[in-house]
């Protein structure tokens, strides 16, 4: 009687060799540009806005600390399979002790809309964050076409001539 043993461990292998490449192919994938709320404890009215451009984000933030004051922060991080790497660094410190440097490491949900994981920094000090996607709001209503923003770019013939004669 033959083994299945060999068959077994082979068809594990594929499994999760596909599992690693579908997740990696998922976070990239995923659409994380936007607003999202930062829902750790001790820290009000803290968000961050997020810019994506494939598998890399542009990150700015602002928070209210518990005994402290406001934190200003921005940073680039990437997309890694389903997990994001985010080092960031303040621009306004929120208390005199704070260290400037904290790197995010997130497990982003399978519907994107949370990153779950940990804050670290250069002074030893770690946590857990938690961040939910904001969902958009719906465009404003407004009573005349004089209401709506104006598109960029010339709005008539007049304009792109006045334009094509500056030098």
């Amino acid at each position: 009687m033959r083994s299945t043993l060999p068959c077994m461990n082979r068809l594990l292998w594929v499994l999760a060799l596909m599992g690693w490449t579908s997740a990696r192919i998922w976070g990239a994938e995923a659409d994380l540009a936007g607003l999202w709320k930062n829902t750790a404890i001790g820290i009000g009215q803290s968000a961050i806005i997020v810019s994506q451009e494939g598998a890399f984000l542009h990150v700015a933030g602002y928070g209210v600390w518990a005994g402290g004051g406001t934190g200003v922060w921005h940073g680039k991080g990437t997309i890694e399979g389903a997990r994001v790497k985010l080092p960031l660094t303040y621009t306004k410190l929120p208390k005199p002790d704070f260290d400037p440097k904290v790197e995010l490491e997130l497990e982003i949900s399978s519907d994107a809309k949370t990153l779950s994981g940990t804050w670290k920094n250069g002074l030893g000090r770690k946590g857990p964050v938690k961040f939910v996607k904001v969902g958009a709001e719906s465009p404003p209503k407004i009573s005349t076409p004089a209401e709506a923003p104006k598109a960029e770019g010339p709005s008539d013939d007049g304009d792109k001539k006045g334009e094509a004669a500056q030098p």
